[in-house]
């Protein structure tokens, strides 16, 4: 295997499932959050993996990233931690994608939780100056900078910096990150107020993941490594 991919939803791996491949291109793990992350980007290296990729959403931090734009990130930010990207590796990407979609550069910062609320992701724009943020990315630039390992972060924007994510929407999720329709319809029902959120929230992860498939097709079985 020359590249572990590394996501927090399994619909986002799921983009890449358009890429003919053969066992040996990539492999793919997703779970939310940094633990789950953490776990799997190990288990890559482990298996011999010479590469991770971050792949999946992300929250927008600015007006320069709004829904369905890719951060192709420069570097990640891990508290008081900065892991750069693999520019070679992220330059090779950039140019297979930029005709098809819009592409954003800078900083992502990481967090160990949701960041649901505008203030929320306001006050983290203004600590790290990041476009966007994430729950896994942090994690798996963590491990492979202690192994030596390169990596990339393709993250679409699901989230833009103005919009509202409400806060229960992750114990709609199972560990694995799949959802339980029955769970996020009955707190939807609980709260008339949030259709108009969630509406908002779906039309905006739509962008997103129309954007994650179309960069799929673009990377190839070898995702420019």
């Amino acid at each position: 295997m020359k590249i572990g991919v590394i996501s927090g939803l399994p619909r986002e791996s799921a983009c890449l499932d358009t890429i003919k491949r053969v066992p040996g291109d990539f492999e793919t793990s997703s779970g939310v959050g940094p633990e789950r992350a953490a776990h799997g980007a190990k288990a890559f290296i482990d298996a011999g993996a010479s590469g991770l990729l971050s792949f999946g959403v992300a929250g927008g931090l600015t007006e320069g990233a709004p829904a369905g734009a890719i951060i192709l990130a420069d570097d990640v930010i891990d508290g008081d931690q900065r892991y750069l990207s693999d520019i070679g590796w992220r330059n090779k990407i950039s140019g297979s994608i930029s005709d098809v979609c819009e592409v954003v550069s800078g900083s992502l910062v990481g967090t160990d939780r949701l960041i649901s609320t505008r203030d929320g992701k306001k006050r983290l724009q203004q600590r790290s100056a990041a476009v966007a943020c994430d729950m896994e990315s942090h994690a798996v630039a963590r491990v492979a900078a202690s192994h030596g390992v390169p990596f990339v972060v393709i993250r679409a924007i699901s989230d833009p910096h103005d919009q509202f994510v409400p806060p229960w929407l992750l114990r709609c999720l199972t560990p694995a990150g799949e959802l339980r329709i029955w769970k996020l319809l009955w707190q939807a029902v609980q709260r008339p107020g949030s259709w108009g959120e969630l509406a908002g929230l779906s039309r905006d992860a739509k962008s997103a993941f129309e954007s994650l498939r179309g960069v799929a097709l673009r990377l190839g079985p070898g995702l420019q490594f």
